[in-house]
């Protein structure tokens, strides 16, 4: 029986050693075979069919490098293992272009960075898995996730071109060659795997026009979103107050699109100036714009001492706070002149801090044109940032500005067994990610008080994981809510999608005093374009109630709709919400420094 007939390539079995028909039979489309990479490195390492010289395997993701570097390093061969991914820093990067000692072979580990991010001069071996991970945006959950696939001819084609640059190379890809023709063109563009809210609230900018006008103009582009893309991201701005409930500009909205990052952070800027804590919220912006400082390694042994992210994260249960220490312990060290020395022992990218250090600065000097008047700009360089005191007024006003800002991404926190489980308001349950300075925490308060607030989430795998996040309690969540609702009589709360019982207190009175005046404070110091002119009265009360205790919220569950979709009638008349007013933007003769708010 001819098992091969009617197969593509059945004709070319009798020219394939029995070894090879294996590996084929074996092969399955996105799944990376370490064994048989590792088995190709050891036979490129001993028989050197080109020559001397490095090799470059190319894998999905940092799983995959994981799992084969530790099985390269077991063999005890003379490896000099590399590894590339977007989360290294630059410096670990670097580490590629060096030529290694004499008698060891460099062997690079990398995801398709390497394709034609950076050219490794003495690759001459190339061993490409087929596989790679592309990033995708789900509208409907509002996560993206990072989906492994079988790479386009594309990859294929640069991948090969990577071996041999200065001589002649060898390339092998570990798929059947009849699958190359059923292979996509091109990875998915960038605007078709990303959230739209950005391009969409800068399209609003420019353009103008309704959001039907505007999802028109983006759908039919070369590169077209689908619409169910577009609604989403209108949906979020609407959520984030940038757009009124019928789609039009608002003053925060305007402010945020001039401000050249997500509008989530750039949100977050706004409010965090209006509370006068810049410095430190454009260290977070800054990171968040490009990528943390904290060096990933593989194979790492354990130590007696904490340093990296674990050394810096003072109890702050922040992974934005933990960036900010990190940051201001770097600058001290700068002015002692022993920055260098100081990156080594911590594990930090010298490069990543030296481009918050310019970020920074620009942020700051960016809020100050318009009129910013904080101490921590009255003396001394823009990009300096001093610690943050855990508990500090600095401490609840910077948290206070990320939850403002980066509203609606919120998790309530259950106590777990041996880590806080987290919860979304449609009752999905995330994690953090395993790199967070929250990965292990456990709730300490009662269901209700605790929260993490966070700037982005992703799907990996079966599990959506919540990426860079910050402890904040009922207070923040409470004061910054889209829409409030309160019974006294029955002593239950509504707060956007949660429902909740609740103790009668005078923090009632504070919480709806606040709200009352928070919001129309930055509504008139947005329109002014003055930045200044916010109440430093209004951040101090701010800063008070967030320090409080927590506010009980007993039998919190979450609701189909959100309270200012479900309410009508009189019910309307007691919701606690601002309504931003549509923004017309400003008349011909005003300043130029004024329209740069």
């Amino acid at each position: 029986y001819n098992t091969t007939q009617g197969r593509e390539g059945g004709r070319r079995c009798d020219l394939y050693s029995e070894k090879t028909l294996k590996a084929c039979l074996l092969w399955r489309e996105s799944v990376v075979n370490s064994e048989l990479i590792e088995k190709l490195v050891h036979h490129f390492h001993r028989t050197l069919p080109r020559g001397d010289g490095a090799i470059l395997v190319f894998l999905p993701g940092w799983g995959d490098i994981t799992r084969l570097y530790v099985r390269l390093r077991q063999s005890k061969e003379p490896f000099k293992l590399i590894t590339l991914h977007s989360l290294m820093t630059p410096e670990q990067q670097h580490e590629a272009f060096e030529r290694p000692p004499r008698g060891v072979r460099k062997v690079v580990l990398s995801t398709n960075i390497a394709e034609s991010s950076v050219t490794i001069d003495d690759v001459v071996y190339v061993i490409d898995s087929g596989v790679r991970k592309e990033r995708s945006f789900d509208p409907d959950t509002g996560f993206s996730s990072l989906d492994t696939k079988m790479v386009a001819k594309a990859n294929a084609i640069q991948r090969r071109g990577r071996a041999g640059r200065c001589r002649e190379g060898l390339a092998v890809h570990l798929f059947p060659s009849y699958k190359f023709a059923a292979l996509e063109a091109y990875p998915l563009p960038q605007m078709l795997s990303s959230s739209m809210e950005e391009v969409v609230l800068q399209a609003k900018v420019i353009h103008g026009g309704s959001n039907s006008e505007i999802s028109a103009m983006l759908t039919s582009s070369m590169a077209a979103p689908r619409p169910k893309t577009v609604d989403a991201a209108v949906a979020l701005l609407k959520s984030m107050n940038c757009l009124t409930r019928s789609g039009e500009l608002t003053a925060i909205g305007r402010a945020c699109a001039a401000i050249p990052v997500q509008p989530n952070v750039a949100k977050f800027l706004l409010v965090a100036e209006a509370l006068r804590c810049i410095k430190p919220a454009a260290c977070v912006a800054a990171f968040l714009s490009t990528k943390g400082p904290f060096q990933q390694t593989v194979g790492a042994g354990p130590s007696s001492r904490a340093f990296g992210k674990d050394h810096f994260n003072k109890a702050y249960f922040s992974d934005h706070l933990t960036m900010v220490q990190a940051y201001a312990e770097w600058r001290r060290e700068v002015s002692r002149g022993r920055a260098g020395s100081f990156c080594d022992e911590q594990a930090l990218s010298p490069e990543m801090l030296d481009m918050a250090y310019m970020m920074v600065g620009q942020f700051v000097d960016f809020m100050v044109g318009a009129g910013y008047d904080g101490q921590d700009v009255q003396q001394g360089d823009y990009g300096e940032v001093d610690p943050v005191r855990v508990a500090s007024k600095e401490d609840a006003l910077l948290r206070a500005a990320m939850m403002a800002g980066f509203r609606p991404n919120l998790c309530r926190l259950v106590r777990g067994q041996r880590a806080a489980r987290w919860f979304l308001d449609d009752d999905r349950e995330v994690s953090p990610f395993q790199g967070s300075s929250n990965a292990n925490y456990q709730a300490h308060g009662r269901d209700g008080d605790e929260w993490m607030v966070y700037n982005d989430s992703m799907k990996m795998g079966r599990y959506n994981s919540i990426m860079d996040s910050s402890l904040v309690f009922s207070p923040f969540v409470l004061l910054f809510a889209n829409a409030v609702l309160i019974d006294i009589r029955r002593g239950e709360i509504w707060f956007d999608r949660w429902h909740a019982r609740m103790d009668p207190g005078p923090w009632i009175n504070e919480l709806l005093g606040l709200r009352k005046d928070f919001m129309p404070a930055m509504h008139d110091t947005l329109k002014s374009r003055n930045l200044c002119s916010f109440p430093e009265k209004l951040a101090d009360r701010v800063a008070d109630f967030c320090r409080q205790r927590p506010i009980w919220l007993g039998e919190l569950e979450s609701s189909a709709l959100p309270i200012d979709e479900a309410v009508s009638g009189t019910a309307l008349r007691q919701l606690s919400m601002f309504e931003w007013p549509e923004d017309l933007g400003q008349e011909p003769e005003e300043s130029d420094q004024e329209q740069s708010i």
